[in-house]
């Protein structure tokens, strides 16, 4: 573990970017790719993903080791959960700092028609016909399901990104859970709900005071102006996975390696909990 912090701090951002492909792509090659059968296996057996559940998903197709094709992924994951189930993923459209892309009056969301940076999984969801995506101009979530539409409204009259109006914050009416396929937990976005929602709970600022304007284009071609904070500088430097082996136990926050391939799953309110434990002692994921 010090030999690999000591050629993190060696390497650029873009170096350390390019050997991590290399090595989780070394990784696959070293075991045999999963048949639809075992991955339906991992989700269940290993991610308890089952019927009815309200699960928001990170992922990679990129780094995960299937040897079927990943168009097949989106209709798996929604055939486990069923109709009564409902999917969640990231899906906010620019993939550089918010408060740039605030400050710049050219820029436009356009909740139907913006693409998604966040990985061909999430671009295949806000494409399905019965998807529904949040108004937020930084931060929206695309959903499919039972309880698609209630979890994603509003999100646009919420000033902090990840809090009370939020989908970060609504799906934990529904015991979500959330899921990593074919990344680690760097990917896990929500540990900055808990800081939305209870941000005088927190021993250092994670939002700018400054407050900024988004244009938004709604599907029925209306244009609002969206109410929003922005990430503070001093969230830059964080190590979410440190933080999690640490702190957060293995029965709220559970890593896996398979066939080559890493896989988390979390217990949404569990973990909520336990961030806002941790932050009374001023613990967090931007000093651990």
């Amino acid at each position: 573990m010090e030999i690999k912090k000591n050629i993190s701090k060696m390497l650029s951002e873009r170096q350390a970017t390019i050997l991590r492909r290399k090595y989780r792509l070394f990784c696959q090659k070293l075991h045999k790719p999963m048949s639809e059968d075992t991955f339906r296996q991992v989700l269940t057996q290993r991610l308890g993903m089952k019927k009815g559940d309200t699960i928001f998903i990170h992922s990679s197709m990129d780094y995960l080791n299937v040897k079927f094709s990943v168009f097949e992924i989106l209709p798996i994951l929604m055939d486990i959960v069923g109709e009564e189930g409902t999917l969640l993923f990231p899906a906010w459209h620019f993939g550089y700092r918010a408060e740039d892309y605030l400050q710049d009056e050219n820029s436009v969301f356009d909740v139907k028609r913006s693409k998604t940076v966040m990985g061909l999984l999430s671009e295949l969801a806000r494409r399905h016909p019965d998807a529904q995506r949040s108004a937020h101009p930084t931060t929206s979530i695309v959903a499919l399901g039972k309880h698609a539409a209630e979890i994603v409204s509003d999100h646009e009259k919420s000033i902090y990104p990840c809090g009370k109006l939020s989908p970060y914050y609504k799906m934990l009416r529904y015991d979500a859970k959330i899921i990593g396929l074919g990344v680690n937990s760097n990917f896990l976005s929500f540990v900055h709900c808990p800081e939305d929602v209870m941000p005088e709970v927190f021993p250092l600022q994670t939002r700018t005071d400054r407050t900024f304007f988004g244009k938004v284009k709604l599907p029925d071609g209306t244009l609002i102006t969206v109410e929003t904070l922005a990430a503070h500088e001093n969230i830059r430097e964080r190590n979410g996975p440190a933080f999690l082996k640490k702190h957060v136990s293995e029965n709220i926050f559970t890593p896996h390696r398979l066939h080559g391939s890493e896989f988390f799953v979390t217990d949404a309110n569990r973990l909520f909990d336990r961030i806002i434990e941790l932050a009374r002692e001023k613990i967090t994921i931007y000093n651990s």
